[in-house]
């Protein structure tokens, strides 16, 4: 993927008070450290936590079973779904962000540091999730072929939370001029690829998938316009 993100999240480091902290203060700086404070200060711990209990119940997930993450970041996910009682593994191509997600996840199956196109399948999971990942991925293609590993590496179901809506677009970048005068400089190199649903039902089809859109509720997010997400269950 392009260099430019990848330095953008190789910059981000840990705040080691924090992480010493609550189970809540770990959690959210883990939050922080995978780019959810980058407008009005961030989201409410509870809002976070909705979306967590949501995403949980539509991958199916209950203590016992596994789930693996792709583009895990710091592992702030995984750090809830573990303390759940569920087995976790994910990937992410920045290494500073899986260095910090080994240091709060020891337990974890494995933590792997490289392409999101790329990770070793060999060890499978009872579902497989991306949150906020997609976006940064340089085309279509490159998405398919993540998507086709995912579903190599999950049994059960797959999800894919915060794409960005294709037919949102202008709106999204409006919102974005209005709130950072000089957007069109500081993000220069730094695109979002934004997603026509048909693509995944496209996917969902030739795979044999059923396919939801469900809603996400997450209160104080102001990305929440722009984006949709995507569920993908075995018939």
């Amino acid at each position: 993927m392009d260099n430019k993100w990848k330095d953008v999240w190789n910059r981000r480091h840990a705040n080691k008070a924090a992480l010493s902290g609550s189970w809540q203060d770990i959690f959210l700086e883990l939050k922080r450290m995978n780019g959810f404070d980058v407008m009005d200060g961030g989201i409410p711990l509870d809002s976070l936590l909705m979306q967590a209990r949501r995403i949980k119940e539509l991958l199916h997930l209950t203590a016992g079973m596994s789930v693996f993450d792709v583009g895990c970041g710091a592992g702030a996910n995984l750090y809830l779904l573990q303390r759940d009682g569920i087995a976790v593994g994910g990937t992410d191509y920045s290494a500073a962000l899986v260095e910090a997600a080994r240091g709060v996840l020891p337990e974890a199956r494995e933590l792997t540091c490289g392409e999101a196109d790329a990770f070793d399948t060999t060890l499978t999971y009872d579902a497989a999730l991306s949150n906020s990942v997609f976006s940064y991925f340089p085309d279509e293609a490159f998405a398919e072929r993540v998507l086709t590993r995912m579903l190599e590496k999950a049994a059960g179901a797959i999800g894919l939370i915060d794409l960005h809506d294709a037919a949102k677009k202008e709106d999204f970048l409006a919102y974005r001029r209005a709130a950072i005068p000089d957007y069109d400089e500081r993000y220069k190199g730094l695109s979002k690829l934004f997603y026509r649903r048909s693509f995944f039902a496209d996917f969902a089809r030739s795979h044999n998938l059923r396919i939801e859109y469900p809603a996400i509720e997450m209160e104080g997010y102001w990305n929440t316009p722009f984006v949709f997400h995507v569920f993908l269950y075995r018939k």
